[in-house]
């Protein structure tokens, strides 16, 4: 393989090869990055894999002959990003088994993998794929990924896109404790998904946004893998599907949709202050926040007998028949910081049925939480969803 590129035009695409790439455990192959260079096609791939997610980078080069070499991916990521911009010339020397880097008067040799060690990586498949705003992807990413469990063997271990019958599609997370779910228009990703939609363990949707850009993409679901590239067919990656079977959702969704649920308006910075504030007076026995509802306002307690306890009233719009509720204090806190806008609209299904939490302007995204049972003023046991 002998090649020339410019390290402005490839430098992004050999980051993103080295980020896939595991940091401390792995098998020799898994900490390889493969190039493999077309003449025909006047381009230089960039690979890598952690077993699971398959990155591949096409970037132009002038190719002068073709090849496929593997090298240290964290080495070759670091000399590239370190690089002054401009021309670098990669070549292989067979008979040493070294990768020759150069750029002027500067010259690296890296050591190669043996090309038997290669297989070959998912291809993006054939067929009409989905555009979308990577950004957009990345947002719906950022709301539901907090809520989702870090059990991988668990159905609740990964995100479920799926058709909610109503001609949207709901992105949806869980933890066992608390639901995240953001629903979406988008006909054109609709007629891709399968009856009972798709899931993503949580680890490959962090793989994801890591390699989102700001740029609209091309998303295909194939039987077993789900592919994202850009419009640009530089950046290709895709990560595996699992077949986990998820909770049905719509229980507890119905639960705070009745009638009868209660419902309060409350300042978004106010009552994350008061919760901070709260949080000072937790301890690992009390991790929990009372909240007294009335008319007009919300009232915060929290009590320990090491650390004293601290009562706070803000101001809110409630109309409730509940008059009491608990939630853990720390996890609360997150939630609030995941909902967007100045106000967030607080459902109630029963003192200790599930909760929801809304931006006053966004019915769209809907976060759902267990309270925690009150046994009695100053001891609480969290329930499951």
């Amino acid at each position: 393989m002998k090649i020339t590129l410019n390290t402005e035009h490839c430098v992004s695409g050999v980051q993103k090869a080295g980020n896939i790439t595991p940091s401390k455990v792995g098998s020799s192959y898994l900490k390889t990055m493969w190039l493999r260079a077309s003449k025909e096609k006047g381009t230089v791939s960039f690979m890598t894999t952690d077993a699971s997610t398959e990155y591949i980078g096409t970037y132009p080069a002038e190719v002068i002959e073709d090849g496929l070499v593997g090298v240290q991916s964290r080495a070759m990521t670091d000399l590239i990003r370190n690089l002054p911009s401009g021309l670098v010339h990669i070549e292989t020397d067979e008979s040493a088994n070294t990768v020759i880097v150069s750029q002027g008067k500067r010259l690296y040799k890296l050591p190669t993998s043996s090309s038997t060690w290669f297989q070959e990586f998912s291809q993006f498949p054939e067929g009409d794929a989905v555009t979308w705003n990577g950004e957009s992807l990345s947002d719906i990413i950022e709301k539901i990924l907090f809520c989702i469990s870090d059990d991988e063997d668990s159905s609740f271990g990964c995100l479920c896109i799926k058709p909610n019958g109503q001609g949207g599609i709901d992105f949806c997370g869980l933890d066992g404790n608390k639901f995240a779910m953001v629903t979406i228009i988008n006909d054109e990703l609709l007629q891709h998904l399968p009856a009972d939609g798709i899931k993503i363990q949580k680890k490959y949707i962090s793989d994801i946004k890591k390699l989102l850009s700001s740029e609209d993409i091309k998303i295909m679901i194939g039987d077993k893998r789900f592919y994202v590239r850009d419009n640009q067919f530089r950046d290709m990656f895709s990560v595996p599907l699992t077949q986990v079977s998820f909770v049905d959702y719509s229980i507890f969704i119905s639960r705070v949709s009745g009638d009868d649920c209660s419902h309060l308006t409350i300042s978004k910075e106010e009552f994350l202050r008061a919760l901070s504030r709260s949080l000072i007076f937790n301890t690992k026995d009390e991790v929990g926040v009372y909240l007294s509802i009335d008319d007009d306002s919300v009232t915060l307690n929290s009590r320990d007998k090491t650390t004293g306890s601290a009562t706070e009233t803000i101001s809110a719009v409630c109309e409730s028949s509940v008059s009491e509720v608990a939630f853990v204090t720390k996890s609360l806190i997150d939630i609030l910081q995941h909902v967007p806008g100045d106000s967030v609209s607080v459902t109630l299904s029963s003192r200790e049925g599930p909760c929801s939490f809304k931006a006053v302007d966004d019915e769209n995204y809907n976060i759902i939480v267990m309270p925690m049972q009150i046994v009695n003023k100053t001891y609480y046991q969290e329930d499951d969803i």
